[in-house]
C-alpha cells in the first residue's frame, strides 16, 4: 500500500540520524515497535500516529501521505490555542446555512491536536 510505504519513509525521516531509542524518548513509543513500523511488519494505530504527530510537530495526514507539507496549517505551537483558531470557531458557530462546519472542523482539529482536544473538553465542562 502507498500509505504504508509513505508512513515508513516519513517515520524514517523523522527519526533521522538518531536511533530508535532517542525517538522512543521523544514519542513514548517503544523502540522495538518503531523498528516494526520501519520494517513494515506492523502498522500504527491512530493513537500511535497521534503520539508521533504531537511529539514531532507534523500532522497525521502528512505521516500517512494525505498531505504534502509536514505541518498542518492549524497546528498548535507551544501548547497554546492559536487565536485565529478561536476566531474561526466563533465564526463557524455563527453560521446559519445548515452546514455543521463546527462539528467537521472540531473533529479534525481534535484528532490532530491534543491541546485543542483539551480546550474543547474544558469548554464543554
Amino acid at each position: 500500500m502507498i500509505y504504508e510505504k509513505t508512513f515508513r519513509r516519513r517515520l524514517s525521516a523523522l527519526i533521522g540520524d538518531g536511533d530508535n531509542t532517542s525517538f522512543e524518548q521523544k514519542t513514548g513509543i517503544n523502540a522495538k515497535v518503531l523498528e516494526q513500523f520501519l520494517s513494515g511488519s506492523m502498522l500504527p494505530t491512530l493513537q500511535t500516529l497521534e503520539k508521533i504527530a504531537s511529539a514531532t510537530g507534523v500532522s497525521i495526514g502528512w505521516l500517512i501521505g494525505e498531505e504534502q507539507h509536514p505541518q498542518s496549517p492549524l497546528h498548535i505551537k507551544e501548547g497554546v490555542i492559536n487565536s485565529s483558531m478561536v476566531d474561526l470557531a466563533q465564526w463557524i458557530s455563527e453560521q446559519e446555512d445548515g452546514i455543521n462546519y463546527w462539528e467537521i472542523l472540531k473533529s479534525k482539529l481534535a484528532l490532530e491536536n491534543p491541546e485543542f482536544r483539551q480546550w474543547l473538553k474544558n469548554r464543554n465542562s
